[in-house]
């Protein structure tokens, strides 16, 4: 009687924790491999990135010379590269949709982009997804990183000097 009793009470306690040592190996093991991909692919590409990092499957990194700002998505098979020249960048600005649902009086976040915007017309704006309700079911600090990467751009945007023209 004491033995069965002690063999259900393990199986119950096993049956309770190893989902969860399932799902942080394989969380962690996704973002190996994630690590694993972006540093072959930046290592290709010659840029000494001053920041960098890494979240979900997303990249993104800002060159030592304020120049590149680099994004990679691994959200497809084949990773999506986007180097940015900083230099053509005329503003950066943080989107945020929210979900509202009039009955319950709550809000939600949609999702948050980071849109940089050309100092030609010619050119689209460039819009970097940091989180989309529709492929990530919890947001992660992405409020802290997109603002935290919102400061890196603006820093690095070169500002044109104004010069006074002499009579």
């Amino acid at each position: 009687m004491k033995t069965s009793l002690v063999v259900i009470s393990a199986l119950l306690v096993l049956s309770v924790f190893v989902p969860f040592i399932i799902f942080i190996y394989n969380g962690a093991k996704n973002t190996m491999s994630v690590k694993k991909q972006s540093q072959l692919l930046i290592k290709n590409n010659g840029i000494v990135y001053r920041a960098k990092e890494i979240w979900r499957k997303n990249f993104i990194g800002i060159s030592n010379d304020n120049k590149t700002l680099t994004y990679i998505s691994f959200k497809q098979d084949k990773p999506i590269i986007s180097n940015i020249s900083l230099t053509d960048i005329k503003q950066c600005h943080i989107i945020k949709s929210y979900n509202s649902n009039s009955a319950n009086k709550v809000t939600s976040l949609k999702h948050i982009d980071l849109e940089l915007v050309y100092k030609s017309a010619a050119k689209a704006n460039v819009i970097i997804n940091f989180f989309n309700l529709d492929e990530d079911l919890s947001e992660d600090f992405e409020l802290q990183r997109i603002e935290n990467w919102h400061a890196h751009i603006k820093n690095a945007i070169v500002e044109p000097q104004q010069v006074k023209i002499a009579s």
